[in-house]
């Protein structure tokens, strides 16, 4: 009675792990990618989006709050009478992080291009005195950029390096794989 009790138990924890094992868009196929992007319609009834599925990057910050997180995705967004290929494609941006403000002005690529940054939200969730020393602020930041097809297409096999900056300072690296990328592309163009 037992061992068909501990068969289930394994049974269980089998079905339970398996998604998570495979749930990470970084190792994830391009088929995979592609089924994961979704079509909406915009609020504004403007158009029709798409959204790739969510990356996540996060980097420990002993001094302030923890983590620093960025999570960001694909978008592609259209007018009704035009095809997707034709759409504006955008890198969505939520980066929540603790120390100075930060001043996201460029996203930069390793070929020296860069685009302007577009800002949607910049809050101060919290403040206080760290260690008695030193006061600090969490901060959480709403951001996007355009992009273009030609720089998806070339990112299609080597993928694509971004560094978040301000006119004096590169604040962080966000890193779209190929596979990302062609899945996005490949959802987009059907």
């Amino acid at each position: 009675m037992a061992i068909p009790q501990l068969y289930r138990t394994l049974a269980l924890v089998v079905i339970l792990l398996l998604p998570a094992c495979t749930s990470s868009v970084r190792q994830a196929t391009t088929d995979t990618i592609a089924e994961q992007v979704k079509q909406t319609s915009m609020p504004d009834k403007s158009g029709v989006g798409w959204l790739a599925p969510e990356l996540h990057e996060s980097q420990y910050r002993p001094l302030f709050f923890g983590y620093d997180t960025t999570d960001y995705r694909l978008a592609a967004i259209s007018e009704p009478s035009s095809k997707a290929g034709q759409a504006i494609l955008r890198l969505w941006i939520d980066v929540n992080y603790g120390g100075n403000i930060r001043h996201y002005d460029f996203a930069k690529f390793s070929d020296k291009t860069d685009y302007p940054i577009n800002h949607y939200l910049h809050i101060a969730e919290r403040c206080q005195l760290f260690n008695s020393l030193i006061a600090s602020c969490l901060y959480h930041d709403q951001l996007s950029f355009d992009l273009t097809r030609s720089d998806l297409e070339k990112a299609r096999y080597s993928g694509l390096k971004v560094f978040l900056a301000s006119a004096t300072q590169t604040y962080q690296q966000i890193e779209l794989p190929t596979n990302y990328i062609q899945g996005f592309l490949k959802a987009i163009d059907k």
